[in-house]
């Protein structure tokens, strides 16, 4: 029983960190961010380039946050070129602000959206 507690406890305060980008890359700041609307959106994937991705844990934690969403299926991040693609499922909308919000919550820096319809 005491296991239980000291894991919770253990991943109480764990969690949040995986949470948090590692800012181990550089952001961009003389590249403006797109505007992300509240338009609700139906398509197939968006490819989402994003700043402050630099280690796994970075994608790790777009992972759980994208998997949020209701419309998100999948997620794969590359790191190396700072871009996540998320699959959608088409029947579910999705708006670019839900999009954008999930990796601002995660401490990182949105750049831009491109869906795939």
């Amino acid at each position: 029983m005491m296991f239980k507690t000291l894991t919770a406890t253990a991943l109480t305060a764990v969690l949040p960190l995986t949470l948090i980008g590692c800012a181990s890359t550089q952001t961009r700041d003389d590249e403006p961010a797109q505007q992300a609307s509240d338009e609700m959106v139906y398509a197939s994937g968006a490819t989402l380039r994003v700043d402050g991705l630099g280690c796994p844990m970075c994608a790790e934690s777009i992972s759980i946050l994208m998997g949020n969403i209701d419309a998100v299926t999948d997620s794969r991040v590359d790191l190396s070129s700072g871009t996540v693609h998320v699959d959608l499922d088409p029947s579910v909308g999705v708006t670019p602000s839900q999009l954008r919000s999930a990796i601002d919550d995660g401490g990182f820096t949105f750049r831009s959206i491109a869906f795939e319809k």
